[in-house]
Protein backbone atom coordinates (compact mmCIF):
# COMPACT_ATOMS: atom_id res chain seq x y z
CA UNK A 1 0.00 0.00 0.00
CA UNK A 2 1.42 3.38 -0.92
CA UNK A 3 1.39 6.30 1.45
CA UNK A 4 -1.21 7.97 -0.76
CA UNK A 5 -3.50 4.98 -0.36
CA UNK A 6 -3.08 5.16 3.40
CA UNK A 7 -4.22 8.79 3.34
CA UNK A 8 -7.22 7.79 1.21
CA UNK A 9 -8.39 4.79 3.21
CA UNK A 10 -7.73 5.84 6.80
CA UNK A 11 -10.05 8.79 7.12
CA UNK A 12 -12.10 8.76 10.30
CA UNK A 13 -14.22 11.27 12.09
CA UNK A 14 -11.84 13.81 13.54
CA UNK A 15 -12.34 15.47 16.91
CA UNK A 16 -9.95 18.12 18.10
CA UNK A 17 -9.88 19.54 21.60
CA UNK A 18 -9.77 23.33 21.60
CA UNK A 19 -8.70 25.62 24.41
CA UNK A 20 -10.26 29.08 24.14
CA UNK A 21 -8.71 31.91 26.12
CA UNK A 22 -8.01 35.64 25.96
CA UNK A 23 -4.56 36.94 25.21
CA UNK A 24 -3.51 40.51 24.45
CA UNK A 25 -7.12 41.67 24.14
CA UNK A 26 -8.34 39.03 21.69
CA UNK A 27 -9.65 35.49 21.83
CA UNK A 28 -7.37 32.61 20.94
CA UNK A 29 -8.62 29.14 19.98
CA UNK A 30 -5.80 26.56 20.19
CA UNK A 31 -6.25 23.08 18.70
CA UNK A 32 -4.47 20.77 21.10
CA UNK A 33 -3.91 17.78 18.83
CA UNK A 34 -2.62 19.92 15.96
CA UNK A 35 -1.16 22.95 17.80
CA UNK A 36 -2.88 25.34 15.42
CA UNK A 37 -4.30 28.73 16.39
CA UNK A 38 -7.31 30.84 15.48
CA UNK A 39 -7.81 34.44 16.57
CA UNK A 40 -10.84 36.70 16.80
CA UNK A 41 -12.62 39.51 18.58
CA UNK A 42 -15.10 36.93 19.90
CA UNK A 43 -14.85 33.26 20.85
CA UNK A 44 -16.93 32.37 17.79
CA UNK A 45 -14.58 34.28 15.45
CA UNK A 46 -11.55 32.57 16.99
CA UNK A 47 -13.11 29.11 16.57
CA UNK A 48 -14.11 29.84 12.95
CA UNK A 49 -10.58 31.06 12.23
CA UNK A 50 -9.21 27.87 13.78
CA UNK A 51 -11.56 25.71 11.69
CA UNK A 52 -10.29 27.37 8.51
CA UNK A 53 -6.68 26.88 9.60
CA UNK A 54 -7.39 23.24 10.45
CA UNK A 55 -9.04 22.63 7.08
CA UNK A 56 -6.04 24.15 5.32
CA UNK A 57 -3.64 21.95 7.32
CA UNK A 58 -5.62 18.80 6.54
CA UNK A 59 -5.61 19.68 2.84
CA UNK A 60 -1.90 20.43 2.93
CA UNK A 61 -1.17 17.08 4.61
CA UNK A 62 -3.15 15.30 1.93
CA UNK A 63 -1.42 17.22 -0.87
CA UNK A 64 1.97 16.33 0.60
CA UNK A 65 0.88 12.70 1.16
CA UNK A 66 2.00 13.00 4.79
CA UNK A 67 -0.52 12.08 7.49
CA UNK A 68 2.13 13.07 10.04
CA UNK A 69 1.42 16.71 9.23
CA UNK A 70 -1.99 16.37 10.85
CA UNK A 71 -0.89 15.35 14.33
CA UNK A 72 1.63 17.53 16.11
CA UNK A 73 0.35 18.22 19.63
CA UNK A 74 0.52 21.45 21.58
CA UNK A 75 2.73 21.75 24.64
CA UNK A 76 1.63 19.84 27.75
CA UNK A 77 0.63 23.03 29.61
CA UNK A 78 -2.27 23.59 27.15
CA UNK A 79 -3.60 20.06 27.70
CA UNK A 80 -3.52 20.71 31.46
CA UNK A 81 -5.32 24.05 31.00
CA UNK A 82 -7.97 22.30 28.85
CA UNK A 83 -8.52 19.65 31.55
CA UNK A 84 -8.74 22.32 34.26
CA UNK A 85 -11.21 24.39 32.22
CA UNK A 86 -13.37 21.33 31.56
CA UNK A 87 -13.41 20.36 35.26
CA UNK A 88 -14.31 23.91 36.35
CA UNK A 89 -17.09 24.13 33.77
CA UNK A 90 -18.53 20.78 34.89
CA UNK A 91 -18.35 21.83 38.53
CA UNK A 92 -20.13 25.08 37.76
CA UNK A 93 -22.81 23.27 35.76
CA UNK A 94 -23.39 20.35 38.12
CA UNK A 95 -23.20 22.24 41.40
CA UNK A 96 -24.63 25.49 40.12
CA UNK A 97 -21.49 27.14 41.45
CA UNK A 98 -21.53 30.59 39.90
CA UNK A 99 -18.39 31.61 41.79
CA UNK A 100 -16.25 29.65 39.34
CA UNK A 101 -14.42 32.07 37.08
CA UNK A 102 -13.20 30.48 33.87
CA UNK A 103 -9.86 31.74 32.62
CA UNK A 104 -10.22 29.40 29.66
CA UNK A 105 -12.91 27.30 28.06
CA UNK A 106 -12.71 23.70 26.87
CA UNK A 107 -14.31 23.08 23.49
CA UNK A 108 -14.26 20.37 20.80
CA UNK A 109 -14.51 20.81 17.05
CA UNK A 110 -15.44 17.84 14.89
CA UNK A 111 -15.15 16.90 11.25
CA UNK A 112 -17.14 13.91 10.00
CA UNK A 113 -15.65 11.46 7.52
CA UNK A 114 -17.88 12.94 4.81
CA UNK A 115 -16.73 16.49 5.66
CA UNK A 116 -13.09 15.45 5.49
CA UNK A 117 -13.56 13.76 2.13
CA UNK A 118 -15.50 16.76 0.77
CA UNK A 119 -12.83 19.13 2.05
CA UNK A 120 -10.11 17.11 0.38
CA UNK A 121 -12.02 16.97 -2.92
CA UNK A 122 -12.79 20.70 -2.85
CA UNK A 123 -9.18 21.64 -2.20
CA UNK A 124 -8.01 19.37 -5.00
CA UNK A 125 -10.35 21.02 -7.47
CA UNK A 126 -9.01 24.43 -6.45
CA UNK A 127 -5.38 23.35 -6.72
CA UNK A 128 -5.66 20.61 -9.35
CA UNK A 129 -2.25 21.20 -10.91
CA UNK A 130 -0.47 20.99 -7.58
CA UNK A 131 -2.29 17.88 -6.39
CA UNK A 132 -2.62 15.86 -9.59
Amino acid sequence: MTYQNAMDTHIYDLQIRVLIYREDGEFVARALEMDLLGFGKTEREAVESLKQTTEAQISFAHQMNDAGLISFPAEAEYFKRWDDAQKKALRAEILGDRSVKLAARAYVISFTTAELKALRTRRFKQTGLVCA
